[in-house]
């Protein structure tokens, strides 16, 4: 670019006319170097190319006649719509356009005379660097403050010199590119955006791919932008809206999850507590059916000796009738009663032992039944917390549901969860109500057990209590016997005392008779009522093993979400 205008130009002012006075004409040299500044021109095919090869102009006289170097830069300044200024070799303003002026917020006349490094608007380093080189710069992107406002400008600067090659000053063409450089940076800004964004997306996505594999160990954390223009932050801040919410709704069904986990556990350990418990009502239900068909038998063997009793009576007052006419025969029939007295007495007092222990063993069974009824209700309120915590993750699920519509398209994976953990709800719902109602109709089969072994010890109870009278008559007999038998030889002044007392013997042994007829009939019902009551247990031993299937089973079914934070703490997301 050095002597660039000179060379256009080809002088640096008006030629000077041949003196006429000598009438010397040009000399050789001077019609070579027009101008008197390209000798060092190369001269090819009639052009002349200065030395660099960056400018050629023609052989001939200056193509422009009279213009000066001063009118070629008026008429490129007033050409030209780019902000332009020239400066001397000391950096004071020349000349200025009006688009330079309109570029710094001058007036005409404002910039004229005064020193371009005396302002601050740019960096006026380049332009002493040019003055200093003598070099020239080109397309030097900067920016210009004026009134406060940040211009972006490409600069470019070149030397100006005069014939002699001495330089003389310089120019700044200024170019306002602040569109180009705006759409440079909002083409970054969106390549960064994009960039964040896809980074942010498959953070999420791997997040949503373990929650979709059960893991809600996931802590959501948005990774921080790499730029800080204000469309980044904002998509970070939103971002980060996303992932707290997404961790809220996370650590929701993880609570929720956990606490299922330990109730059903729960229900699993109670269910095997139920069935321990129904094996040993069971096998406490078979000991007194056992001892109810012993007492059966003793009463059936009481009726039966109650008869001979009956009859033996029925002979003792025929007996006495002929005591006067047969002493022998009455002393033989009263050492026959005396013993069948004492065996009756004997047999009357082991019917009363096996009564003893019918009535221990029902007290025994009534105990066990109270302490199934007390587990009963325990499994009714664990199957109503467990109904309760049901609604509540319906509940977390519809709202999942939400936020996963909310989501868009990033948020279905995690929509196919919230509706599994709705459908698993929904099924503990349904078997806690199962649960509930099985276990009324279980506890009303209980009352009902109970109720009737109460009824079974009161007549038991009753029952040992006419024993106990039949063997205070059966010793009252056998006294009486034994008084006949010593007191044979007043037979007959007893006789009518005897006869009486027969009678009221007769009355008592028929009394025991039908009393016992009455046992018989009532164990035959406690016998029924016990076979109900093993049915019962049994019922209640498959329900319990159906509660342990599905305790078993839905901790299988929990089992596969993951609700243990990892040790690392690693983010899934960045895996």
């Amino acid at each position: 670019m050095r002597n660039l205008l000179a060379g256009l130009v080809g002088i640096t002012g008006p030629a000077e006319p041949a003196d006429s006075s000598t009438g010397s004409e040009p000399s050789e040299t001077d019609t070579a170097n027009p101008g008197g500044h390209t000798g060092d021109w190369d001269d090819i095919d009639g052009a002349l190319v200065d030395p660099a090869g960056d400018v050629e102009r023609v052989s001939a006289e200056t193509p422009f006649g009279e213009a000066t170097a001063e009118s070629i830069i008026v008429s490129y300044l007033q050409g030209s719509t780019d902000p332009i200024f020239v400066i001397d070799a000391e950096g004071n303003f020349t000349h200025s356009n009006e688009a330079c002026r309109d570029l710094f917020g001058r007036v005409p006349g404002e910039l004229l005379e005064k020193n371009l490094f005396d302002l601050e608007e740019a960096d006026n380093s380049v332009m002493k660097e040019v003055l200093e080189t003598e070099e020239s710069i080109q397309n030097l992107e900067g920016v210009v403050e004026v009134d406060g406002e940040t211009i972006h400008v490409s600069r470019t600067f070149f030397p100006l010199f005069d014939a002699a090659g001495e330089l003389t000053g310089a120019i700044e063409i200024n170019r306002d590119v602040s569109e180009r450089v705006e759409a440079i940076n909002r083409q970054e800004t969106l390549e960064q955006y994009q960039a964040y964004q896809q980074n942010v997306v498959e953070s999420f996505q791997g997040w949503m791919d373990r929650l979709s594999d059960g893991d809600f160990t996931i802590e959501p954390e948005v990774p921080a932008p790499d730029g800080d223009s204000e469309e980044v932050q904002d998509a970070y801040d939103r971002f980060s809206a996303m992932a707290t919410d997404l961790s809220s709704a996370i650590e929701t069904i993880h609570d929720a999850l956990a606490e299922v986990r330990h109730n059903s556990e729960q229900l699993s350990q109670i269910s095997d507590d139920l069935v321990d418990a129904a094996e040993e009502t069971s096998s406490a239900t078979v000991e007194i059916d056992r001892a109810s068909q012993a007492v059966d038998s003793k009463t059936s063997e009481q009726a039966e000796q109650a008869a001979v009793v009956e009859e033996n009576v029925s002979n003792l007052s025929a007996a006495i009738e002929e005591i006067t006419a047969n002493a022998g025969t009455i002393e033989q029939r009263a050492a026959e009663a005396s013993d069948r007295t004492d065996r009756g007495s004997t047999e009357a007092e082991t019917a009363l032992e096996r009564m003893t222990e019918s009535m221990e063993a029902s007290g025994k069974t009534v105990t066990q039944v109270q302490t199934l009824q007390e587990q009963m209700g325990m499994i009714g309120e664990m199957a109503e917390l467990v109904s309760d915590i049901a609604d509540q993750t319906n509940l977390l699920a519809v709202n999942a549901n939400i936020e996963a519509a909310r989501a868009d398209g990033s948020g279905d994976r995690f929509a196919v969860v919230a509706q599994e953990i709705k459908r698993l709800a929904d099924e503990s719902k349904e078997t806690a109500e199962t649960i509930s109602s099985d276990l009324e109709g279980i506890q009303s089969d209980v009352d009902e057990t109970v109720e009737t072994i109460e009824r079974a010890n009161t007549t038991v109870e009753t029952s040992a209590e006419a024993v106990d009278g039949i063997v205070e008559h059966i010793d009252e007999i056998d006294d009486a016997v034994q008084e006949t038998d010593q007191g044979i030889q007043n037979i007959a002044r007893a006789a009518e005392d005897q006869a009486a007392d027969a009678q009221a013997v007769q009355d008592i042994v028929t009394d025991l008779s039908e009393r016992s007829a009455e046992i018989d009939d009532r164990m035959a019902a406690v016998s029924t009522n016990i076979d109900q009551q093993t049915e019962t247990i049994d019922r209640m031993a498959d329900i319990s093993e159906s509660i342990d299937e599905m305790a078993a089973e839905m901790e299988t079914r929990l089992g596969r979400f993951d609700l243990e934070t990892t040790a690392t703490g690693t983010d899934p997301a960045t895996t």
